[in-house]
């Protein structure tokens, strides 16, 4: 039987795959490339998927493979999640960052209500003023092309996830959001943001159990988010219902802030 965890990461896998414009086989699993968003981390990444492959022949694998693709950065994601979690130390000794992913399902209500009377849904481009601001918020040093290819990747992934998306709008402007994946069965809720000075209102609350709801009311049996492992936002999503599935571990090498 495929576990929460599982089918929630493979949910996510099909997504990323959609947007390669390559996918090459290694000795270690599997390389992915979109290679006109060559900034974007998360659509260029080698998928290891030996789960005895050590944090020395990752890290020269993706060399090989993304070197040769002209990549900046080296970005290595681990299927298994204990051999994701055993290759820590030592690619931190590497001087690889460590990026720890929660991937968490509602199990319960929520611990408070949560007033849904300001959420609405909206279409994708009435987003980019938040997404540009998050973005800007997140990676203060970005330049003009990486905010370019973030947004570009995250309009491929909604795209490819068959997206809707739900809002706060105060004066006529998005001023957080959430969107929400579906195949049909499997829906995730992704990319949650809020403009900093709306925040501690409620709205992120809002969106995300809206998009729960919606999830459920057009027929998936399963709904899952993934939130940083080492971050308060798990934190929210906790107190709104969502417990912990399990982690999947990627590690990045980079001289340039990206996505």
């Amino acid at each position: 039987m495929t576990s929460d965890l599982e089918r929630a990461a493979a949910f996510e896998e099909a997504i990323w795959d959609a947007c390669a414009e390559r996918i090459v086989p290694s000795s270690l699993g599997t390389a992915v490339f979109n290679d006109t968003l060559h900034r974007v981390w998360s659509l260029n990444v080698l998928r290891v998927e030996n789960a005895d492959a050590s944090a020395e022949e990752m890290a020269a694998e993706a060399e090989r493979l993304q070197g040769e693709a002209g990549l900046l950065h080296r970005r290595v994601f681990v299927a298994d999640s204990d051999a994701g979690r055993e290759v820590e130390e030592p690619f931190t000794a590497l001087g690889w960052k460590t990026d720890a992913f929660v991937f968490m399902v509602p199990t319960r209500a929520p611990n408070r209500e949560v007033d849904l009377s300001a959420v609405v849904e909206v279409e994708r481009e009435a987003l980019a003023p938040l997404e540009e601001a998050i973005i800007r918020e997140t990676l203060p040093d970005v330049d003009e092309e990486t905010v370019h290819q973030i947004q570009e990747a995250n309009r491929m992934v909604a795209e490819a996830g068959r997206a809707r998306h739900f809002a706060v709008v105060i004066d006529g402007a998005v001023v957080s959001s959430t969107d929400l994946y579906s195949d049909g069965s499997t829906a995730q809720i992704e990319d949650v943001g809020t403009l900093a000075e709306h925040r501690g209102r409620g709205y992120a609350s809002a969106v995300i159990i809206h998009a729960r709801a919606e999830a459920r009311a057009t027929g998936a049996d399963f709904v899952f988010l993934v939130a940083d492992a080492r971050d308060w936002p798990k934190e929210l999503y906790r107190r709104l219902g969502f417990d912990a599935a399990g982690e999947k571990y990627a590690y990045l090498l980079s001289p340039i802030p990206a996505g």
